[in-house]
């Protein structure tokens, strides 16, 4: 059986030691394999018996995204960070880099914009009582074309809520878009189950 899987490419953009502590241990939890780099770490899972492999590229900001397209080559998802306690980290995007990176990227993936509470997750005391409000990020999510808006409070129910919306979004491509090729994947997606006596943890 040949073994087929599914391939996404994603790139978290903002503070790349909390989005590694926010996004990765999810992954690595639910994950067959891991392997973590420098440049990029992979997780293999499965998904409604898909098995697929999530490359997760983390950079402070676009223009680094930008700067290492040869590195890169292609993204699926796009996921803009901010900070819910601090009112300037949403001004952090702009129009013009975001152009620049659909453009370089020839980008028709999925884009989100992140909104992440750091002080309820990592359990530090606010120092001010002002922080992003949900207008401000949809009205964000608005004028840079993103196609998504989430708000994290908790980094396990929330993160995994966000992931299980868009692997179902390619998913959903992948099916439909090659339905052989779909049948093989879910073929060995359903064969590493049983080798692992419905042992493997999968969304």
């Amino acid at each position: 059986m040949k073994k087929i899987s599914y391939n996404l490419r994603i790139g978290i953009i903002g503070n790349k030691q909390y989005n590694k502590d926010i996004f990765f241990d999810n992954l690595r939890n639910f994950a067959i394999e891991t392997t973590i780099s420098e440049e990029f770490s992979e997780f293999f899972i499965i998904f409604k018996q898909i098995p697929i492999r999530v490359k997760l590229f983390l950079a402070e900001n676009l223009e680094e995204i930008i700067k290492n397209y040869n590195k890169i080559e292609k993204l699926d998802v796009i996921i803009l960070t901010i900070d819910l306690s601090d009112k300037k980290s949403i001004y952090q995007y702009y129009k013009n880099i975001i152009d620049e990176f659909n453009e370089v990227y020839y980008f028709q993936g999925i884009s989100i914009l992140v909104g992440i509470d750091l002080n309820q997750i990592f359990k530090k005391k606010a120092l001010k009582n002002i922080r992003v409000s949900r207008y401000s990020l949809e009205d964000t999510t608005k004028y840079l074309n993103l196609i998504y808006c989430y708000e994290i409070y908790n980094k396990n129910k929330d993160v995994i809520e966000i992931y299980r919306r868009f692997i179902n979004d390619f998913i959903f491509r992948f099916r439909y878009s090659n339905q052989e090729l779909f049948e093989k994947a879910r073929l060995y997606g359903e064969r590493l189950i049983k080798e692992s006596d419905n042992q493997i943890q999968y969304f």
